[in-house]
């Protein structure tokens, strides 16, 4: 989802010398969050589903001095149906909670012990090796809930411990279906509650006469990136259900049988063009800002990379200060390919598309700045492209100026 308006003026925000980089991960995924996946904070946890139809329960997450209630309407899949489940987590992380509420009510949705999930037996894959990587599977818990107050919830894990009681009743065949059939039309209805703040109709369709302007381009592009959130969140959930291509065309209301796919489509795709010849027409656009940004980005993976600062840690801000730049170098070019192929873009589009790339500069000198103060005097090497990323962001705003005046 869009982020609010912090009250700063575009392109003038102020950089602080000390960012928390946890936090600042953090506030990216709550601006975007489709649903809270809280399994990475829980301590501990117990749910109950012992009265038929209706499942209770407490989870203690680390950093809160009291526990979430659960009370929800449904019941679990058939292993834990009737029964009581207690879990707990051996390495527990602290988390943001701004905005989650104590009390979670609202309706089941997925709940059990048994989801049977691929677990690779190598974490770090070889992008030259000829055989697929091997796989094993392994049991996940998996506890879904609708929230009235937060939406969608997802604690899921394969590293939890857990055991589970006898059960005080049994849910029947019938029973588990009927279940799993009110779970998919809860997130059917969780999609349609995040599809109702888009506009329903498209903004291309209201301004076919003439060019949108720079904020309607903005709302337009919130919206596909709000559609392509949805999209990944369905896949992610029924990737493996064999009906999965179905439900996700009914969540999404695509009528797949009006989509013709015939030979000459793959014929005229770029998808289906890999000759050297095809791949020497299509180099990357070469506007200065994006030559000036890859540059930029090399120089930062070969510093990093150099003195051993990378590492296979998500959480290592080095590695989130590469992949930031390298962002930012996509969203240059999603900006400007068109100008540089000396194509005259809309300048709405234009401005709207260069705010992205701002917005992602910002965060790539923010997190320099974070990185460098971990220990100022071992990186010095940084001070020079610390100054050409402030360089690179006045020349991201005078291009939008000048594009705002056309």
């Amino acid at each position: 989802m869009p982020a609010k308006d912090s009250g700063v003026k575009p392109g003038r925000m102020a950089i602080p010398l000390e960012v928390d980089i946890a936090a600042l991960a953090e506030k990216i995924a709550r601006d975007r969050r489709m649903a809270w996946r809280i399994d990475k904070y829980v301590v501990r946890g117990l749910i109950q589903n012992i009265v038929p139809g209706r499942v209770v329960g407490t989870v203690w997450l680390k950093g809160l001095n009291q526990p979430i209630e659960l009370n929800l309407k449904g019941n679990c899949y058939r292993d834990i149906a009737g029964a009581r489940l207690e879990f707990r987590n051996p390495d527990p992380e602290e988390g943001d909670y701004t905005g989650f509420d104590i009390f979670q009510d609202g309706a089941v949705g997925d709940m059990t012990a048994s989801k049977r999930v691929k677990i690779l037996d190598d974490e770090e894959l070889d992008p030259d090796a000829e055989e697929p990587p091997g796989f094993h599977w392994a049991n996940c818990l998996y506890l879904e809930w609708f929230s009235e107050s937060n939406g969608r919830v997802l604690i899921e894990s394969v590293d939890f411990k857990w055991k589970i009681s006898l059960p005080k009743w049994s849910l029947s065949e019938d029973g588990e279906r009927a279940q799993q059939q009110a779970n998919r039309q809860a997130m059917f209805n969780f999609m349609d509650e995040l599809a109702s703040v888009l506009d329903p109709v498209d903004q291309r369709d209201n301004f076919e006469e003439g060019e949108m302007n720079e904020f309607q381009w903005e709302a337009y592009l919130q919206k596909s990136d709000a559609r392509s959130d949805m999209l990944l969140e369905l896949f992610e959930k029924y990737e493996d259900d064999p009906d999965c291509q179905n439900i996700i065309s009914e969540a999404m209301g695509w009528d797949i049988e009006s989509i013709e796919v015939t030979e000459e489509f793959f014929d005229e795709s770029e998808l289906g063009r890999r000759d050297d010849e095809t791949a020497e027409d299509h180099d990357l656009p070469n506007h200065p800002l994006i030559d000036e940004m890859m540059d930029l980005t090399s120089r930062l993976f070969y510093e990093t990379e150099s003195r051993k600062l990378l590492n296979t840690e998500p959480s290592n801000p080095w590695n989130q200060l590469v992949w930031h730049s390298q962002m930012t170098v996509s969203k240059l070019i999603a900006a400007l390919e068109e100008v540089a192929d000396g194509i005259e873009a809309e300048p709405g589009f234009v401005v709207a598309t260069l705010k992205r790339a701002l917005h992602l500069v910002h965060l790539t000198i923010a997190t320099l700045e974070a990185c460098v103060s971990l220990d100022p005097q071992a990186h010095q090497w940084s001070s020079e492209i610390r100054q050409d990323l402030f360089d690179l962001r006045e020349s991201v705003i005078d291009l939008m100026q000048s594009y705002r005046t056309r």
